[in-house]
């Protein structure tokens, strides 16, 4: 594994982080809830922040010219593992009931959340596949 490319991964990901949260604590709860309601805040919110994971897996990429499909996945699982973390951690230590952080994993009620983390495991390696071979 390329630690050059995980470190640049792991910045990647903080300033993705730091976009989410604005999506999340301005967008979605004061702008896009009070006029849509719930849900299709939930929806706007996340199939945003999926473009932009696919935005910063292509920034990782024009960063980083030198990796291997491997190096791809590696970074993929990275993303997803350090999301899971960030997540519910943060839910956790902010006393946050775990049915409402559940709630956002009901694909069958319209929420995105299990996409949001296949974009994070995913993005790296179809971003990289599709740069190399065009």
């Amino acid at each position: 594994m390329d630690t050059n490319l995980l470190r640049v991964a792991f910045w990647v990901w903080v300033v993705e982080i730091a976009v989410s949260a604005i999506n999340y604590f301005v967008l979605m709860r004061r702008v896009y809830a009070p006029r849509v309601g719930e849900l299709r805040s939930h929806q706007i919110g996340m199939s945003t922040r999926i473009v932009y994971i696919f935005v910063a897996a292509g920034f990782l990429v024009s960063l980083e010219h030198h990796y291997s499909t491997a190096d791809l996945v590696s970074v993929g699982l990275f993303w997803l593992g350090l999301t899971l973390v960030f997540e519910w951690g943060g839910s956790i230590l902010t006393r946050r009931p775990v049915r409402e952080i559940l709630v956002g994993w009901h694909v069958e009620r319209g929420y995105m959340w299990p996409y949001v983390l296949a974009a994070y495991l995913l993005s790296p390696l179809i971003v990289g596949e599709l740069a190399s071979v065009g």
